[in-house]
């Protein structure tokens, strides 16, 4: 079969000339940008132009491209009829002249496992094993091109990126593009929708705390009023108490100031008085009682001695 090759063409790593991938400079801007918004999630399209062989040499010409909605929420490896009927139908609306060639799969960070999932789902999906597998991780931002051989997927070294008026993928990006736009500004107004829902839910928790702290403020101060009435009246009373103190103490005063001056006049009294004596009780006698006398004994002379030395 005859082929033209492109005219702009760019190589990206080696080519060993066992199979030759060209794929148009809008194809592969798309598939990128659809990674690159997937936030983490798997994306995959179906990957469409012309396969032929030329000289020997299997060629394969990408110019077209249709995304599988929903490729995350999959429940199996196999592609749904919805899917199918989702991507020939496109194909009849923007691509009338493409053949599916391969197809395309994005992840963040590919895994030993992942490889055997999907040498399983290409198996499944695609009856002629001869399309291309174009795997784009999002982690490093590599991609590489597969081919299935001997019932593997064999990476290829390189592949070529080829430019030229391009107008159903041109038309087909806009479409989408503005269909991305309007799921990404729905996207936008539940996020802020949800962040002024959250924000309301502070401003009333701050509220809330704030109506909190002033009844506790005015708890407070009622109970610093009442503690300092209550001192109040505990410092009137002690000082009245301290004042009958200081009248005890002052009458106290005084009247031991009055008390030692009356002891010392009764004490001059006393002894400025005078003694008179008493009035004999002896019944009187008569006047004229004569009394006896008596004659005084003489004494011995030694025992006038002895009397005298005594």
């Amino acid at each position: 079969m005859q082929w033209t090759r492109p005219k702009s063409v760019r190589q990206i790593g080696e080519i060993p000339g066992r199979g030759r991938i060209y794929m148009e400079d809008y194809v592969i801007r798309f598939v990128k940008r659809l990674a690159e918004q997937s936030h983490g999630m798997e994306k995959a399209a179906v990957l469409l132009g012309t396969s032929l062989i030329c000289d020997g040499e299997k060629i394969y010409q990408i110019s077209g491209v249709v995304e599988i909605h929903n490729f995350a929420g999959r429940s199996g490896p196999k592609f749904t009829d919805e899917d199918w009927d989702y991507i020939y139908s496109e194909m009849k609306e923007n691509f009338t002249d493409l053949e599916i060639v391969g197809w395309f799969y994005s992840c963040q960070g590919f895994s030993v496992n992942q490889a055997g999932q999907l040498l399983q789902m290409h198996k499944l999906n695609f009856e002629k094993r001869d399309k291309v597998l174009y795997l784009y991780d999002e982690t490093d931002g590599e991609d590489s091109f597969f081919l299935y051989r001997s019932g593997q997927l064999e990476k290829q070294k390189g592949y070529y990126i080829y430019y030229e008026k391009n107008p159903e993928m041109l038309h087909y990006m806009e479409r989408e593009n503005n269909r991305h736009v309007h799921i990404v500004e729905q996207e936008d107004d539940r996020v802020v929708r949800n962040i002024r829902g959250i924000m309301e839910e502070k401003e009333k928790f701050r509220t809330k705390k704030k109506q909190k702290e002033v009844h506790m403020g005015y708890g407070i101060a009622a109970v610093t009023a009442l503690i300092v009435v209550f001192a109040f009246v505990v410092l009137m009373q002690n000082q009245s108490a301290l004042n009958q103190v200081k009248q005890q103490l002052n009458t106290i005063q005084t009247m031991n100031r009055s008390h030692p001056a009356n002891q010392d006049k009764t004490i001059v009294e006393t002894q400025k008085a005078k003694l008179t004596p008493c009035p004999s009780t002896v019944p009187p006698t008569q006047e004229n009682t004569s009394v006896p006398s008596v004659s005084p004994t003489p004494v011995p002379s030694t025992l006038a001695q002895n009397g005298v030395a005594q």
